[in-house]
């Protein structure tokens, strides 16, 4: 038998979201059925894994040893070896709670089945190198990614390194308190300033965002900073501040809008990118999470530290090089130059 000791970090988490963690890989309908057979105890009781753990329970796990070390997915070996120096420089800021992390361009946000190989697996790596994080502490609570952003998309990204840290922003960014800030370069002459809604509904098949009346709504804010002539036509910078946060929002929407973003073959104009890309280095959608500003938080929170403090992500070298071919560089909002 092994037993799990509920500390700070895996405390008001329900009991199968704890045991998803653990018993990694294993499917629900497996871990419910543990459950109804007392294989797994909550404080010595039966439970049905709907139960919000507290500091001080404690998980029975009825198992051999031999049967845990083939449920339990170890992580492998040479896992830690992902976080390297070089990546150092991408960390805009830490502390015990949280890391802020300026993702650059063809980095996952989260592992999926094309790579293993994200922030979230990154950063995992790095508190081990630390030492902040061991095998055994994985076992109950795993940190991970609080937000996301796709492939392509760079930008600030939350890290939570404490349940603590992780639940308080779940809680910020569903009430839209944080204040999430994006520049986009658009093709043509934007003004459509201000706050646009739409009605999305995400098409699995295509993997792709639609307009539908059956849709969730969207929010977004959006502020024209410059407008400059180029080869295909008017090109604007904008910064564009969201109060939702769904799969592809600004990509649809500015295309929605008949203002696609530059560089976006998925819901922009792939005739106008083909020309872009015989004079410069366009590789992806020009699409950045600049800025991230917090609220007034109460001396409670874990993340107090943080209170009204707003934090800026350098524009990746090649993004920052194009808008300084046009000239656009001098209207950044924060005025930092591109980063490796």
């Amino acid at each position: 038998m092994r037993e799990i000791l509920i500390s700070q970090n895996e405390k008001e988490q329900k009991l199968l979201k704890l045991l998803q963690k653990y018993f990694k890989g294993q499917a629900d309908s497996f871990l419910y059925k543990m459950l109804r057979k007392k294989n797994i105890l909550l404080n010595g009781k039966k439970a049905d894994g709907k139960e919000i753990l507290r500091l001080g329970d404690t998980v029975q796990l009825y198992f051999s040893e031999e049967s845990l070390g083939k449920l339990i997915q170890e992580r492998e070996s040479g896992e830690k070896e992902l976080w390297t120096q070089k990546w150092q420089n991408f960390i805009l800021y830490e502390d015990k709670h949280c890391i802020l992390f300026n993702k650059p361009v063809g980095l996952l946000s989260e592992n999926d089945g094309s790579s293993s190989f994200s922030v979230n697996s990154l950063l995992l790596s790095y508190m081990r190198t630390k030492g902040e994080l061991s095998k055994e502490q994985e076992k109950s609570f795993r940190p991970g990614i609080a937000n996301r952003l796709d492939r392509n998309t760079s930008g600030i990204i939350i890290f939570g390194k404490s349940l603590g840290g992780l639940q308080a922003f779940a809680k910020l960014l569903q009430s839209h308190d944080l204040e999430k800030k994006y520049y986009a370069l658009v093709y043509g002459d934007f003004q459509k300033t201000g706050m646009q809604e739409h009605f999305l509904e995400k098409d699995k098949g295509q993997n792709k965002a639609l307009e539908s009346e059956r849709g969730k709504r969207v929010k977004s804010a959006f502020e024209k900073l410059a407008c400059v002539e180029s080869s295909v036509g008017s090109l604007s910078l904008l910064s564009v501040q969201i109060f939702t946060g769904k799969t592809h929002q600004i990509r649809t929407q500015l295309s929605l809008l008949s203002h696609p973003i530059v560089g976006d073959d998925k819901y922009g104009d792939t005739r106008k990118n083909a020309r872009l890309r015989k004079t410069l280095p366009l590789s992806y959608q020009l699409l950045h999470a600049y800025s991230l500003r917090f609220p007034k938080l109460p001396e409670s929170s874990v993340l107090f530290s943080l209170s009204e403090k707003c934090f800026f992500a350098p524009l990746p070298k090649e993004y920052f090089e194009i808008l300084k071919s046009f000239h656009l560089d001098a209207y950044l909002i924060d005025k930092t130059k591109g980063k490796d």
